[in-house]
């Protein structure tokens, strides 16, 4: 009888919720290393990698969607563009949701989201080994205020970038 108690309040009690960050941290450019420095300073960042950190666009979505808008994909064809210029550069999707929903929802809406864009990226003529994609659900949000505008910015795919001979997979 307590095991049974025990599984069903385990069961039918309500998922907890972290409070989500107050600020949300910048996207990330890396230099692939073998020890994998996770982040370096501006400075140090290539002349080339900064100009595409600048002109690298978000991408938002509709609420509960993963489907690019026409703007969307305008966004996807200049940095497309700027991959097929920068060929020794790679990219990580970084799929987000606003705060409504489950985490485990909104994990995978974000994964959906990434997974498009690297679909749509795909089909724009950048090889496949040059693209990886994470969800952050809704832990990383853009705005952590409520309401539709706020909810708006976080409903995105982001992008960290990373260079030199790790990320084309080549030697230099």
């Amino acid at each position: 009888m307590h095991r049974t108690v025990l599984f069903l309040a385990l069961v039918l009690a309500p998922s907890c919720k972290r409070p989500p960050p107050t600020t949300m941290a910048e996207p990330l450019v890396t230099q692939n290393t073998p020890t994998q420095v996770p982040a370096a300073p501006v400075s140090d960042v290539p002349q080339v990698v900064r100009n595409m950190m600048e002109n690298f666009e978000r991408v938002y979505f509709e609420l509960d969607a993963h489907a690019q808008s026409d703007e969307a994909q305008a966004a996807l064809k200049a940095n497309a563009e700027i991959m097929q210029k920068v060929t020794d550069i790679k990219v990580e999707i970084q799929g987000h949701a606003d705060e409504r929903g489950t985490t485990d929802y909104n994990l995978a809406l974000g994964q959906k989201r990434a997974a498009s864009v690297k679909k749509y990226l795909l089909s724009l003529g950048v090889a496949t080994d040059r693209i990886t994609v994470v969800s952050f659900g809704e832990e990383r949000p853009a705005s952590s205020a409520g309401g539709e505008a706020a909810w708006s910015k976080n409903r995105r795919a982001e992008f960290r970038i990373t260079w030199g001979s790790g990320a084309s997979g080549t030697t230099n």
